[in-house]
């Protein structure tokens, strides 16, 4: 989820210092700033934010200056149903794959959330207009989908396109 925090940072021409953490051997001060003990965390001044989409919307708010969320609040409601799809469907379903955990359920479910995106994508460039957090959310699935042993191939011709083109963004590149 860090790597979600590194595009929204990338694409807001935001500096920051990156620290490197080993997750299975977490640093004290990494588990005093976020109770969950998880990666990433933002430092801002006397305050700390944790939980990737929280932090992402934080800098949304407080660097404005390049919109990742639409100022429709209806949209804005819609990109954060596909940041929950992503977070508490598509990845949970990656993760069992990942580590061979009930693999015909979570194969089907990878399936069907596949298709939803495939379907979502058709005729459109973006989730929900305009390039935005919910875009965002996915790419560091697809940059890991080897990993989560997922092929997304011309049976998905419209969830490819979308992803070819994300990680084509020249502020994405770099971060992968």
């Amino acid at each position: 989820y860090a790597h979600r925090t590194r595009i929204v940072l990338s694409e807001k021409k935001l500096a920051c210092e990156l620290v490197e953490v080993n997750l299975k051997n977490k640093p004290e001060d990494l588990v005093r700033q976020n109770p969950y003990g998880k990666v990433p965390v933002l430092v801002d001044g006397d305050g700390v934010i944790y939980e990737s989409a929280i932090l992402n919307e934080y800098l949304e708010e407080k660097f404005p200056q390049v919109r990742l969320m639409p100022s429709d609040p209806l949209l804005r409601s819609k990109a954060r149903i596909w940041i929950d799809f992503m977070n508490t469907r598509l990845h949970p379903a990656a993760s069992d794959l990942q580590h061979d955990r009930n693999l015909d359920q979570a194969g089907n479910k990878m399936a069907q959330h596949l298709q939803t995106l495939d379907n979502e994508m058709a005729g459109k460039d973006y989730l929900v207009g305009e390039y935005s957090l919910a875009d965002i959310t996915f790419i560091p699935f697809y940059t890991r989908r080897d990993r989560y042993k997922v092929t997304i191939d011309d049976n998905y011709p419209n969830l490819k396109r979308w992803a070819e083109s994300l990680i084509a963004r020249p502020q994405v590149a770099p971060t992968i």
